[in-house]
């Protein structure tokens, strides 16, 4: 069972993926403090959420809301216990430390869920994307990884799909990718001394969302981090 430092995360951002596009939009934030629960849209989210049909409304529960306690894995389910091992995280974590590492995916929808890092000393851990598209040989390496070892972040200023991307890799060997919601965040820690390693690597019968867990450690300084700034 996992040793690591459980999360601090007190922010969480929902984004919505186009299906067609590929591209993210900001819908809102998710928050957490002693009193409960906040949702709150972000200024210019083109959609409202089921249950919370007033973007103009902050939303405010000592619960979790449905439409994110139905993105936890249900503590009834007999892999519970595997599936949150799978994530690095001990069978008593809290649903929204779940929402934190997992991203909340659905198949009923394309709502992803990325931590929210706060300026200052940083502790972050996330699921690489791409995985589905890289080669067998790149797989093998995945496989081949071992729990702390140190990984490095790339930039790709001539990736097509996103000028903004960061590769993950160890040394020389494509892993995968930063989640695109995370990136403006990531790539103001990289600015700084930070290390990168091996969180958690799952067999590939859990499939490509959970293969690769990361752990990120540096420095956040920056408040305004939009990508290229």
């Amino acid at each position: 069972m996992s040793t690591m430092t459980r999360t601090r995360t007190l922010r969480l951002l929902v984004t919505r993926r186009n299906a067609d596009t590929r591209q993210y939009e900001t819908v809102g934030e998710l928050a957490r403090d002693d009193q409960g629960y906040t949702f709150t849209y972000c200024q210019g989210s083109t959609r409202a959420l089921p249950g919370m049909p007033d973007r103009t409304h902050v939303y405010r529960s000592t619960d979790l809301f449905p439409l994110f306690r139905h993105r936890v894995i249900s503590p009834r389910r007999d892999d519970h216990d595997d599936y949150l091992d799978g994530l690095d995280l001990p069978a008593s974590a809290t649903p929204f430390e779940v929402l934190t590492r997992s991203g909340g995916r659905s198949a009923v929808d394309t709502l992803e869920i990325t931590p929210v890092p706060e300026p200052g000393p940083v502790d972050l851990c996330f699921l690489v994307h791409g995985i589905r598209h890289l080669s067998q040989a790149e797989h093998r390496r995945i496989d081949a990884l071992k729990a702390g070892q140190s990984l490095h972040l790339v930039a790709e200023p001539s990736n097509p799909a996103d000028s903004h991307a960061l590769l993950v890799t160890d040394d020389g060997g494509r892993l995968g990718y930063v989640p695109r919601p995370l990136l403006r965040y990531v790539h103001a820690i990289a600015d700084q001394p930070y290390t990168l390693t091996v969180a958690r690597v799952n067999p590939a019968e859990v499939g490509f969302h959970m293969r690769l867990l990361v752990r990120l450690e540096g420095t956040l300084l920056r408040t305004d981090c939009a990508v290229g700034a």
